[in-house]
């Protein structure tokens, strides 16, 4: 399988930090106007067609298992699929779901499925990742049958924040960084309304969006932590990580409360779209 720099060091995170993503995002609840859910991936699950006839959904970038968990939970008629590029990720798949689900790993832009052999793909904060966004549009269109339904979940422009503010002023430059210094990830019209309609546009209707807000009250600690687990703090080297948390952590102290909170709140879209049929 021929990889690309940045796949290359998305595997390898994976590989030494399988289930990161499901430790980050599981437990933060989401609201959506009025509606409120568990996590992201409630919203994610919420916003798939309801029906009672078994179906054949595939999860890209399927990490550790955690929404194919959700769907064998709920969903127990269907067919459920999980592809990923790393090997870890994966490996906690297995555990996880054992037999309930047929695990992969596969690039999504050479996807190892017949043309209209799904009707359900999900992605949870990858799509936004890859390399090619045009080319993994066109094969996730290959393989969903017509009529099939593509619901993802990206990040999205966050709403001002001091906090972010601060992580932004104070990372690190390049020449800190490690190997891959200078790397960019994924395609940016994924990080927008108008960007995702425009890349769906060659082969699905006019998607549909709802923004989903995260908000919650952490300790400089906790809020560092959560930092700690990102592909940003993980491209600096060791002393550089060392001092941006020194740094940042110091930042932080002036926007504590008297219980040394402080709120962050993150923006994600979720979005929908149909195959013509």
């Amino acid at each position: 399988m021929n990889i690309t720099r940045t796949e290359r060091y998305l595997a390898d995170y994976h590989d030494k930090n399988p289930g990161v993503t499901a430790r980050s995002f599981a437990a933060r609840p989401v609201t959506n106007g009025p509606a409120s859910f568990t996590s992201s991936y409630a919203a994610l699950l919420a916003a798939l067609p309801e029906t009672s006839v078994p179906l054949t959904m595939l999860d890209l970038a399927c990490g550790d298992g955690h929404l194919l968990g959700l769907l064998a939970e709920t969903l127990t008629a269907h067919t459920l699929i999980g592809v990923d590029l790393s090997r870890g990720e994966l490996d906690a798949a297995r555990a996880r779901l054992g037999q309930r689900a047929t695990l992969c790993r596969a690039k999504a832009q050479h996807l190892p499925f017949a043309a209209g052999s799904v009707d359900v793909v999900t992605c949870h904060l990858a799509l936004m990742l890859m390399d090619e966004a045009d080319a993994v549009c066109a094969e996730l269109r290959r393989v969903l049958r017509p009529g099939g339904t593509l619901a993802g979940v990206v990040g999205a422009r966050p709403p001002p924040s001091p906090a972010l503010d601060a992580f932004v002023q104070l990372y690190r430059a390049d020449s800190q960084r490690t190997e891959f210094a200078g790397m960019r990830f994924g395609d940016r019209r994924f990080r927008s309304k108008n960007g995702i309609t425009d890349l769906l546009a060659a082969g699905f209707e006019v998607p549909q969006f709802e923004t989903l807000t995260s908000t919650r009250e952490c300790t400089p600690a906790q809020l560092w932590a959560w930092f700690g687990d990102t592909y940003d703090t993980d491209l600096l080297t060791p002393a550089a990580l060392a001092d941006f948390r020194y740094e940042y952590l110091n930042a932080l102290q002036p926007l504590c409360g008297p219980t040394n909170t402080l709120a962050y709140t993150d923006h994600y879209q979720l979005f929908t779209a149909k195959v013509p049929e």
